[in-house]
């Protein structure tokens, strides 16, 4: 605050712009003011006391003192009394000022989050989904009874939001500036990407879908403490982290999505098979999809297959294969597992 403000903070209190409270708050720290006790009760000038006062605040906020043993004066006039007032409470508001300190603001400590000014509370209250712009362009699709909180502006090293519900998020790809959405005690990183984040409120289970990109999601760990899980996930792979038993569980969405979608003749026949050996196949749904595809019996892999698994969902896909093999097929994980007894030359 200049010297400047500080005349024009003393006017406003000698108007008597201030509460009860206030009084009784700043009086104290009035009476550190140094006194002559030849000035009680005399009539002092205006700019006089305000040079004094502001140098006496100067003194103290130079030194770091907390408290400075003075002499207390009675005040005969109401007039200096507003002054002692407006003294002490920008003493105060000093001091508040150079204790706040943005960076003490954990990004791991959501409820911290809640008190800066510059952040914003988005709630879906609504039956349909939300859509919120962020300022970096990415967008959120806010499902129904969800929140996200996050800043107006983003840090220049990260990018920080704080997700209660569930929500679809594509994130514009800044590798300088990572994406982190907290949820409970999962936390999902990512540097540009689209995926769900699914909540179960009954149960403290959090669930995240990757679409497109790859996102690191690990537990919550304690302020400067790493995490202890983490899993990355690619395309139409997903991790559930189960709170009371503090782990993820890896798997497949329930209907995986093509990672290129195919806009042109040639890409739409890439499921039209003549002949064609089963490893081909697989290596052509695994580039398609994203997704390891293990043929369990070797003998399997050259058997050919004529079949067309255009516009198909791969659990449909999947299925017209081992009808045709007289195969079998199991999700592990993250890995479709294909066998059979193989073909006969």
């Amino acid at each position: 605050m200049s010297r400047k403000e500080f005349g024009q903070l003393l006017q406003k209190y000698l108007r008597g712009e201030c509460t009860p409270e206030e009084k009784t708050f700043v009086e104290h720290w009035y009476g550190l003011l140094e006194t002559d006790p030849g000035e009680a009760g005399q009539e002092v000038d205006l700019s006089t006391v305000e040079g004094r006062l502001w140098n006496q605040i100067q003194r103290k906020m130079d030194a770091k003192e907390s408290a400075v043993s003075g002499r207390v004066v009675p005040l005969q006039s109401a007039r200096y009394r507003w002054i002692g007032i407006a003294a002490s409470l920008l003493l105060a508001g000093i001091w508040l000022f150079a204790q706040w300190q943005p960076d003490r603001f954990s990004a791991f400590n959501p409820l911290k989050t809640d008190t800066r000014p510059d952040w914003t509370e988005q709630t879906n209250s609504s039956a349909k989904p939300l859509l919120v712009r962020l300022e970096d362009g990415s967008t959120v699709q806010l499902a129904a009874h969800s929140t996200l909180r996050f800043p107006k502006h983003f840090a220049s090293q990260n990018r920080t939001v704080y997700l209660t519900g569930d929500a679809f998020f594509a994130i514009q790809k800044m590798p300088s500036r990572p994406f982190y959405v907290h949820t409970g005690t999962v936390v999902t990183k990512v540097l540009g990407t689209s995926f769900f984040i699914r909540t179960q409120p009954a149960t403290q289970q959090v669930r995240v879908e990757v679409v497109t990109g790859r996102v690191a999601v690990y537990d919550q760990p304690k302020e400067n403490q790493p995490a202890t899980r983490e899993v990355v996930l690619t395309p139409n792979q997903t991790a559930t982290y189960y709170t009371d038993q503090q782990k993820f569980v890896t798997g497949l969405v329930a209907t995986p999505r093509l990672i290129e979608p195919a806009v042109d003749e040639k890409k739409q026949s890439r499921f039209l098979f003549d002949d064609a050996p089963v490893s081909e196949v697989v290596a052509q749904l695994e580039k398609s999809y994203g997704i390891a595809i293990e043929v369990e019996n070797p003998g399997l892999k050259d058997c050919p297959l004529t079949a067309d698994l255009t516009n198909q969902p791969l659990e449909t896909q999947l299925a017209i294969i081992c009808a045709a093999l007289k195969a079998t097929y199991e999700i592990q994980g993250t890995t479709i597992v294909l066998d059979g007894k193989g073909c006969s030359q």
